[in-house]
């Protein structure tokens, strides 16, 4: 099947679906907001606000800490809790950690749980239902721009996106604003791949990954100095950076930045 434009209103499915950003009437799914069919059929919204759910990947920073736990921010209106008795780790204000969801309140406040804390780094901005686009079909984009960049990046279901301080940062917030404007256009991997050679030539050699594969937002590995605060999900590398404190937390736009 190829992959089209679905407008509001469009119909996505005969019966009933579970999908964010649809409404049932008459027994079929319609959509609620532009989005796209992908080839299996899938409708993937391409306008929402991330809304959490129990499973989900999420990449987020320190931003107050208190005897009970940590509060994290998520990009969401009632922002992430870390409690202490869950981790085995000490974080500070202003680190970045990717973790799991664990458990979502009646009004949207999210307990998160399988912490780690991420090295230094910066984290940038990218629309939530836009994600399986970034990551792509088996991690396909992912594992490209990885190659190409020369470092690790990890993707939350969020938006928010952590790239390793060893990666070529400007090169890959070039790619990753391509991305996002061109998320509804099929082909778009190769695209990407074309860019990328004529920026920096033939695609590199796998390097060592820092993290494990990670598909469609779900399963997450753990980069080189990532700190581990218990439970499981995440594969172990040796080596890398300490994942110290950082220095200076700073918000440039749409991204924070560790130095």
């Amino acid at each position: 099947m190829d992959k089209r434009i679905v407008l509001p209103g469009e119909k996505v499915a005969e019966g009933r679906i579970n999908v964010p950003n649809t409404f049932v009437q008459d027994g079929a799914t319609y959509a609620a907001v532009i989005g796209m069919i992908d080839e299996e059929g899938r409708y993937i919204p391409l306008e929402n606000r991330y809304k959490p759910v129990v499973g989900d990947v999420v990449v987020g920073m320190v931003t107050d800490v208190r005897h009970a736990g940590f509060e994290v921010v998520l990009d969401l209106a009632g922002g992430g809790f870390i409690p202490t008795r869950d981790i085995r780790i000490t974080l500070q204000l202003g680190d970045f950690v990717i973790c799991k969801v664990k458990s979502v309140n009646e009004v949207g406040d999210v307990d998160l749980g399988e912490v780690r804390r991420l090295p230094k780094g910066k984290v940038i901005e990218f629309p939530s239902a836009k994600v399986p686009r970034l990551i792509g079909r088996k991690s396909s984009m992912l594992m490209l721009l990885k190659d190409y960049a020369g470092g690790d990046i990890m993707v939350g279901n969020n938006g928010y996106v952590w790239i390793s301080e060893k990666s070529d940062i400007p090169l890959l917030l070039k790619a990753i604003k391509m991305i996002e404007r061109k998320a509804h256009k099929s082909g778009l991997t190769n695209e990407i791949a074309e860019f990328l050679r004529k920026e920096r030539g033939e695609r590199p050699q796998a390097a060592t990954v820092e993290g494990a594969e990670q598909e469609g937002g779900e399963r997450y590995g753990e980069p080189a100095g990532a700190e581990e605060s218990g439970g499981e999900g995440y594969g172990q590398e040796s080596g890398g950076e300490s994942g110290d404190k950082p220095q200076e937390s700073e918000k440039e736009g749409e991204s924070y930045e560790q130095h």
